[in-house]
């Protein structure tokens, strides 16, 4: 596994660019719910930009390791806000996801990828 800007963007925008739309949503109607979640984006981001400046001193597997929950975790903080706001089912459209089941997946999908990278490169 080695470091590639394109999968290293893809992945790290990826994973947090739903929090931007549900930000700009969520503002129409809370604003401080909003720029919290915007907020989120934009720590996780810049975890991810420090993770990258300092790829030389990191292996890429431990980088995407050390990503992974720090996203998880900035999704789970952005759906608390908007939940504790009471606008989380407001901005969804065409379907609701209940901020329990959006936990759930947030904490699956990572649970997943964190053990399939280790499965697939942090065992050798």
């Amino acid at each position: 596994m080695t470091w590639n800007l394109g999968g290293w963007l893809g992945s790290q925008v990826g994973g947090t660019c739903w929090m931007v739309i549900a930000g700009l949503l969520a503002m129409r109607l809370d604003t401080a719910a909003g720029v919290g979640v915007l907020a989120m984006f934009a720590m996780a981001n810049a975890f991810g930009l420090l993770l990258w400046r300092n790829r030389h001193r990191l292996s890429a597997y431990h980088g995407v390791q050390m990503l992974l929950p720090v996203v998880g975790l900035a999704g789970a903080g952005a759906t608390y806000m908007l939940d504790r706001s009471e606008i989380w089912e407001a901005i969804q459209v065409g379907g609701t996801v209940s901020a329990t089941q959006m936990y759930l997946v947030l904490g699956g999908v990572v649970a997943a990828l964190m053990a399939s990278f280790y499965w697939r490169f942090g065992r050798q």
